[in-house]
């Protein structure tokens, strides 16, 4: 099952029915078949600009971070009973990409330029490919026998 995080933007509650909005939430998700890897509060704060959500306004609310694996079926359906919840303002779901793998070169980029294998090869290409005034030379092959507008 691939790894989803999805935020959230919970309108101003107390304590305990912002507890119960975020279960809600998770159970949701453990209900479609995924389980939950972390919960993690970004706490509450006044909102980037007033949003409409429900028929009400919003000023304030409570920033949420669900990281959750799920089946790839399963995200509609999460984000449809997400939109139905009248306590959320936002919600947002993405697919959680792997970090690439890479190789450290440390050692080869210590290295003065003209010794690194990347240099190297740079080099030998800019010897293979031939210099622009020779590879586009203008040649005159009108066919004509004279040239009309001189001596």
């Amino acid at each position: 099952m691939p790894c989803y995080e999805m935020s959230l933007i919970v309108k101003s509650l107390p304590k305990g029915s912002l507890v119960q909005t975020v279960k809600r939430v998770a159970e949701s998700v453990l209900d479609h078949g995924g389980y939950m890897r972390k919960i993690e509060s970004l706490g509450s704060r006044e909102l980037p600009y007033k949003m409409k959500a429900h028929g009400r306004v919003h000023q304030r609310g409570s920033y949420f971070l669900l990281q959750f694996e799920a089946p790839a079926t399963a995200i509609t359906d999460i984000n449809d009973t997400c939109i139905r919840d009248v306590d959320l303002v936002r919600r947002s779901i993405f697919k959680v990409e792997p970090p690439p793998q890479f190789q450290c070169t440390l050692s080869e980029e210590v290295k003065p330029p003209a010794y690194r294998s990347e240099v190297q090869k740079m080099i030998e290409e800019a010897n293979k490919s031939l210099p622009i005034n020779i590879r586009k030379k203008f040649k005159m092959n009108t066919g004509l026998d004279h040239y009309p507008f001189g001596h």
